[in-house]
C-alpha cells in the first residue's frame, strides 16, 4: 500500500477546482522557458493555460516567474505528461493541446524517450473535448511525419492545415523560443492541427 503522503487524489482535481473557474484549458506541454505560454495566456485572459514541463529546472524558474509577474490565468509544473494524462487529467476537459519541437531523440536506442507513442496518442485524445484541437509543430521532417501517421490512425481526429496563426495584440506572432530561433537560421518548420470529432473510417 502507497504511504498517503504520495497518494495520489481520488478523484482527481477538475480544472476548476485547480483554476478557480470553469474557462476552457489549454495546455501546453514542454513549455521551456514559457515565452510562447506566457505570451498565450497574457493575449487571452478568457482561457486558462497548463504548462508540463519535464525539466525541474526550467518548471521551477517558470512556476516562480509566473507566481512573481502573473497573468493569472497561467499555471506551469514540473511532471511527465505520459505519466499526467492517464492518472489526473479527466476525460474531454482539454480544449487544446500545443505540441512544439518535441525532442526527437535520434539514437534508436533512445526512441523509447520519445513522447509520441501509441499509449500517448490514446491518452491524448481521450482528454481532448469534442471540437478540441491539437497544434503541432516540429523542424525534424521525419518524427514529424511519424507523429502525423500516428494521430491520422485516431478515427476520432480529422487534419486541418494549420501554420503559427496565435498572434499578440500587436498582429505579432506568438513564437517559441525554439521556433524563433529556427526561424532567424532559416531552418524548414512543419506545422500540421487536428480536430476531434465524430469518429471517421480509416481507409
Amino acid at each position: 500500500m502507497p504511504h498517503p503522503r504520495f497518494a495520489l487524489p481520488t478523484p482527481p482535481p477538475t480544472w476548476s477546482d485547480i483554476f478557480g473557474n470553469t474557462n476552457p484549458v489549454e495546455v501546453e506541454i514542454g513549455p521551456g522557458k514559457g515565452g510562447f505560454l506566457l505570451a498565450l495566456a497574457r493575449n487571452t485572459p478568457g482561457r486558462n493555460f497548463f504548462g508540463v514541463e519535464i525539466l525541474g529546472r526550467r518548471a521551477a524558474r517558470l512556476a516562480s516567474l509566473i507566481e512573481r509577474d502573473g497573468p493569472g490565468n497561467v499555471i506551469a509544473i514540473h511532471a511527465d505528461i505520459t505519466c499526467l494524462l492517464p492518472l489526473m487529467v479527466w476525460p474531454a476537459s482539454v480544449t487544446a493541446y500545443h505540441l512544439y519541437f518535441p525532442d526527437p531523440w535520434w539514437k534508436r536506442r533512445h526512441h523509447n524517450r520519445r513522447l509520441f507513442r501509441d499509449d500517448f496518442t490514446t491518452a491524448l485524445v481521450r482528454t481532448l473535448t469534442p471540437g478540441g484541437t491539437i497544434f503541432l509543430a516540429s523542424d525534424v521532417e521525419q518524427y514529424f511525419t511519424e507523429i502525423v501517421r500516428q494521430f491520422t490512425g485516431v478515427a476520432e481526429l480529422t487534419p486541418f492545415a494549420w501554420e503559427r496563426d496565435q498572434v499578440n495584440r500587436r498582429g505579432k506572432p506568438i513564437l517559441t523560443d525554439f521556433e524563433r530561433k529556427y526561424r532567424y537560421e532559416g531552418r524548414p518548420l512543419f506545422y500540421t492541427g487536428f480536430r476531434k470529432g465524430e469518429e471517421r473510417k480509416i481507409t
